[in-house]
C-alpha cells in the first residue's frame, strides 16, 4: 500500500456506492463533497451493481430449483 493511500472499510465502500446509486447523483459531485477519488468510488459502484446483479440471478435460480424440487417430489409421490 502506498504511504498516502487511505484504507476504507468494506462498510464505508458499500454505503458510499449505495449512496451514489440511490441518489442518482454524479460520482464526481458526491466525491467532491466527501473528498474521495472519483475513480475509486466508480470502482465501488461497479462492484456493488455487479454484486446486486449476481444476487438477483442466484435468487431466480433458487426460485426455479424450489419449483423443480416441488414438481419432482409431487411426481415421486404418484
Amino acid at each position: 500500500m502506498v504511504a498516502n493511500q487511505k484504507k476504507y472499510t468494506d462498510e464505508f465502500r458499500r454505503e458510499t456506492a449505495d449512496y451514489v446509486i440511490s441518489t442518482g447523483r454524479p460520482i464526481t459531485q458526491v466525491c467532491g463533497e466527501l473528498g474521495l477519488n472519483p475513480k475509486t468510488v466508480n470502482d465501488w459502484v461497479l462492484k456493488l451493481r455487479e454484486a446486486r446483479k449476481r444476487i438477483r440471478e442466484l435468487e431466480a435460480e433458487n426460485a426455479f430449483l424450489k419449483k423443480a424440487a416441488a414438481f419432482f417430489a409431487k411426481e415421486q409421490a404418484l
